[in-house]
């Protein structure tokens, strides 16, 4: 979203040249309307060599498989926001393994980091609210990309199969 004025003093923005790019800019204050990116933190669940994903019941992506997670809250990091939406979505308690990958198209004002996370206590408890059902997949029977919700999540998953833990 841009702004159309000034959040500090309320005058009109105007484009200005700044970094070598046209930006709205307060002709008072100097403030300059920077690109806004929202930030999505989702998880790889693993368990015996399988991904849990829960099968979205809201939104444009209805119907479709997608990896635990969602948008990180202002008062949140990163990695509280991945255990926050997995638990949310999954009933799951989850400890964070590592960064897995992120993913973030230019033109598209999303930056999705994807977590691998293993399961510390719960029971699977997938709310209405959020998904039809939760289900784990081998890295040999994925649903096929075109049942799954969103490019960062394919992104991941081929992250997920190509990753291969040391011994």
């Amino acid at each position: 979203m841009r702004f159309a004025f000034c959040p500090r003093d309320g005058a009109r923005l105007e484009a200005r040249l700044i970094d070598g790019r046209m930006r709205p800019a307060c002709p008072r204050c100097g403030f300059a309307d920077f690109m806004h990116v929202q930030i999505g933190a989702n998880t790889v669940v693993e368990r015996d060599g399988a991904v849990l994903l829960v099968r979205l019941s809201y939104g444009p992506r209805e119907g479709y498989w997608a990896l635990p997670g969602g948008l990180v809250e202002a008062d949140e990091t990163l990695e509280q926001a991945a255990r926050r939406e997995t638990s949310e979505e999954t009933g799951f308690e989850v400890a964070l393994d590592g960064l897995l990958a992120t993913w973030m198209r230019p033109g598209f004002e999303l930056l999705v980091v994807i977590y691998r996370a293993h399961i510390l206590r719960g029971e699977l408890r997938v709310p209405a609210a959020e998904a039809t059902e939760g289900r784990w997949f081998p890295r040999h029977a994925l649903p096929p990309t075109p049942d799954l919700a969103w490019p960062s999540h394919v992104h991941g998953l081929d992250a997920w199969r190509a990753y291969e833990p040391t011994p």
